[in-house]
């Protein structure tokens, strides 16, 4: 029974060891709902052997190692990412890499099956269009 008094004693010492109330702080005022810049990107279409067609869509050269490339491929539409290469510029996701050196370039399966070869672009790349 001794046990009782300490307790309630101590319990009744603990709003007292309690840290002070901190003062409010002022909330900073709201910005605008300011959208970020969306980045630039520049599709080229290609033109593969036996008749394939590959469309890619480019970021603008300052923020190529950032932002993904958008490959239009059968209807379905990917992003890659910018991967190291020994040479060319290759870009991979969980599916697909897209492999261009000069004028070629190549898409691949993540499993390295061949899925378009010797992919040239069809003319000049058209202006530049900010990414949806």
């Amino acid at each position: 029974m001794r046990l009782l008094p300490v307790l309630s004693l101590c319990c009744l010492s603990l709003p007292a060891l309690a840290a002070p109330e901190a003062s409010p702080v002022e909330a900073a005022p709201a910005l605008p709902n300011a959208v970020a810049p969306q980045p630039v990107m520049q599709k080229v279409d290609y033109q593969c052997a036996a008749q394939r067609a590959v469309s890619v869509e480019y970021p603008q050269a300052e923020v190529e190692d950032v932002v993904p490339i958008r490959i239009s491929w059968h209807g379905h539409h990917y992003r890659l990412v910018r991967v190291s290469s020994a040479s060319g510029a290759r870009y991979a996701s969980q599916q697909l890499v897209w492999w261009n050196k000069g004028e070629q370039a190549v898409l691949l399966t993540r499993g390295g099956r061949t899925l378009a070869r010797d992919c040239q672009p069809l003319a000049a790349p058209s202006p530049a269009q900010p990414a949806p």
